[in-house]
């Protein structure tokens, strides 16, 4: 479109170079006709000075050149003007040309001190150690032709610098975040167990627990170190202080508890010097395991096994019992061989026998070879009594087996909950009576130590959603306290409070299973219980933790929905000796499944194909890979992880998007989330309970 100057006569009709799209071209024009047309496309004209510029070819050198000595502020419009471009071309993903030396740039592999080099050196030692893969790993095609694919300037190092040099540093890393954690010399407590690797060598796992000045729960994997010697209850001992003392520098005043399974040699190495506490889910199968070795029991779980295990070896039986699934409407579901080591494989056995009794035994009618599979009346009362006694149990299984939330203090709830489970009713069978009453006894008999009942007493007392309601030594604990806070020197030390949101309400089975308990002890109430304060000298703390005490007990309890550390972490202030306490003895878990879940773990680490591996870099491997999903060190640049216990399978797709990367490719199978002590669950209740059950 042709624009004439609107000058003065003596200006020349100019009209715009509508073909180019410089933005040096709004600056100057051609000469025009009288009919609007270019008369001289080689000498355009400046709008300002009205110049003519001399140009070849469109070039717009001699244009900009003359805008930059005459007009200097015209020149910095146009470049402005050229950037902004720029900047709207690339923002609209439009595709450019590059220049030369970009392209050669692109080609060039990153130095070996590079900052994208030691950025992706770190994550691929992440990734080997979170997944559990084989360092080998790094030399595979598949691998190395995925690595050149993501990113072909990354040159990936060997086997040597991951095993020798990366991990080592990696390690080290973590070991100082650790280390940091315990500056402020926190309480803390402990859980420890053996296991024993396909090479018949033997490692002890330890996993430490605290609570942060944040009051939020955390967990940490100290290591796994080699017993090469008997495992006597000195032996173990030695080297759990090894571990705390020797190599992690911590002071074992400060360890409020350890927690263990209840194997005769840890009880010896812990009990006399520590503040032992027995893992709730190994008490609970303990005692379960008593009720199913009763004659009729034992000798029909037999059988089933039996019947059972036709099904899953032969293709031909588990086809035929879908088509009988099919043809009855029942739910496909599988038959379920148990473990007779875990209580809670050989009730999910029953169960699911019992809800595919009518198809199974359809199959077995049928084929006259497999009648002397097929249960008798006696098999199925015989099972219906062991589902109706082990039904409510089930639901404490893996109550207590978490790492981010309290524990020690839910054991007196749950147990009073257990033995209102197990009360004998009048219309019981004989079988069903001499069941409950094993479990029963037996539970009782695990929870009589007089320590370890003031202990829980404790812990339900300091737990916000409880207080006095399960509390059976009330005065004891109180005395107890105030014994505990002359003990600790630094009282005075009490952390401010932080000003950070609350963490989102999330009901997980233990706490709707609380609610449910909460609800019902209500129901139960025990007479008041009034706390005499002796009169004392107003500065000291244990005059100040009675009054707090008396200050506490009057709050009403929150419901069970609720974080017990969210409330000590708005309230900490109004209580800082009665706080200082509730870190020290809300730290404490109720189970060893964080020691036993790293086992869990352990057959991708310590495979056939890795029997090489030194107990330095099983310990490498163990502590790096066991390392929390929120760790300051290892939290960047990190997706969430998939559930609170799969912390696998995160560092190959923080791996990938280290390199800015969309692809994500699974590697790995995701590891087994089904814990060793899967069965863990209900704890024990005192031999004296709030009702006498």
């Amino acid at each position: 479109m042709a624009t004439a100057n609107s000058g003065g006569a003596s200006q020349p009709n100019l009209v715009n170079n509508t073909k180019s799209k410089s933005a040096v071209w709004k600056h100057f024009g051609y000469k025009a006709d009288e009919s609007g047309k270019a008369t001289d496309h080689d000498r355009p004209v400046c709008k300002e000075c009205y110049k003519e510029i001399a140009t070849k070819s469109s070039s717009t050198t001699n244009l900009a050149k003359h805008l930059r000595d005459r007009h200097p502020k015209l020149h910095d419009e146009m470049k402005q003007a050229q950037a902004d471009a720029e900047k709207q071309l690339t923002s609209t993903n439009k595709p450019f040309q590059p220049t030369l030396p970009a392209l050669f740039d692109q080609q060039r592999k990153y130095g070996p001190k590079s900052p994208e080099t030691l950025k992706l050196n770190r994550l691929v030692a992440e990734y080997i150690c979170m997944d559990q893969v084989p360092i080998y790993s790094v030399e595979k095609p598949g691998f190395q032709q995925l690595v050149t694919h993501l990113n072909p300037r990354y040159s990936i190092p060997s086997r040597n610098f991951f095993m020798y040099s990366e991990i080592p540093a990696l390690y080290k890393s973590i070991k100082d975040v650790i280390l940091n954690q315990f500056v402020g010399k926190p309480f803390y407590s402990c859980t420890t167990d053996l296991w024993t690797s396909r090479a018949s060598e033997s490692f002890m796992a330890v996993t430490i627990q605290s609570i942060t000045d944040s009051w939020e729960m955390t967990s940490w994997c100290l290591g796994c170190v080699g017993i090469h010697s008997d495992h006597t209850g000195e032996n173990i001992r030695e080297a759990f202080e090894e571990v705390i003392q020797d190599t992690w520098k911590l002071d074992l005043n400060l360890m409020a508890g350890l927690t263990t399974d209840n194997a005769s040699n840890n009880k010896k190495a812990f009990e006399q010097d520590f503040l032992w506490i027995p893992c709730f889910g190994h008490n609970l199968d303990l005692a379960v395991s008593k009720s199913l070795e009763v004659d009729k029991v034992s000798s029909t779980l037999s059988r089933l096994r039996k019947t059972v295990s036709a099904f899953s070896r032969s293709p031909k039986m588990v086809r035929l019992l879908k088509n009988k699934q099919k043809e009855l409407q029942l739910v496909e579901h599988s038959l379920i061989h148990d473990e007779p080591t875990r209580w809670g494989s050989s009730f999910e056995m029953v169960d699911r026998f019992l809800e595919q009794q009518q198809a199974v035994c359809a199959v077995l009618a049928e084929n006259r070879k497999k009648w002397h599979l097929m249960p008798k009346d006696t098999d199925i009362t015989t099972l219906e009594t062991v589902q109706e006694v082990l039904g409510p149990l089930s639901s404490f299984t893996d109550a207590l087996s978490g790492e981010t939330h309290t524990t020690l203090s839910s054991v007196l709830p749950l147990c009073w909950k257990i033995f209102s489970v197990l009360t004998v009713e009048d219309d019981d069978s004989h079988l069903k009576r001499q069941m409950k009453e094993l479990i029963a006894k037996d539970l009782k008999t695990r929870y009589q130590d007089g320590r370890l009942q003031l202990l829980l007493n404790i812990a339900t007392f300091l737990d916000s959603r409880f207080k006095l309601n399960f509390t059976t030594l009330k005065d004891e604990v109180k005395e107890h306290l105030c014994d505990s806070l002359r003990s600790i020197s630094n009282i005075q030390n009490v952390a401010s409070p932080c000003e950070t949101r609350p963490a989102k309400k999330s009901k997980t089975d233990l706490k709707g299973l609380l609610s449910d308990i909460q609800g019902e002890k209500k129901k139960h109430p025990d007479a008041p219980h009034e706390v005499e304060i002796t009169s004392a000298d107003r500065d000291r703390p244990e005059y100040k933790l009675k009054n707090e005490l008396t200050l506490y007990q009057t709050m009403p309890e929150v419901q069970a929905e609720h974080d017990p550390l969210t409330w000590w972490k708005a309230n900490h202030t109004t209580f800082p000796h009665l706080a200082l306490l509730a870190k020290k003895y809300l730290c404490i878990a109720a189970s060893s499944c964080a020691s036993e879940r790293i086992f869990s773990t352990s057959g991708l680490i310590c495979s056939p194909r890795r029997a090489r591996l030194t107990e330095e870099h099983i310990d490498m491997l163990w502590s790096s890979g066991c390392t929390p999903p929120d760790c300051p060190l290892t939290a960047r640049d990190r997706q969430p992880p998939l559930t609170p216990t799969l912390r696998g399978q995160c560092g190959f797709r923080k791996w990938m998007d280290g390199n800015s990367y969309l692809l994500y490719l699974k590697l790995q199978k995701l590891r087994a989330s089904h814990l060793i002590c899967s069965h863990a669950g209900p704890g024990l209740t005192l031999e004296k309970t709030p009702k006498d059950v």
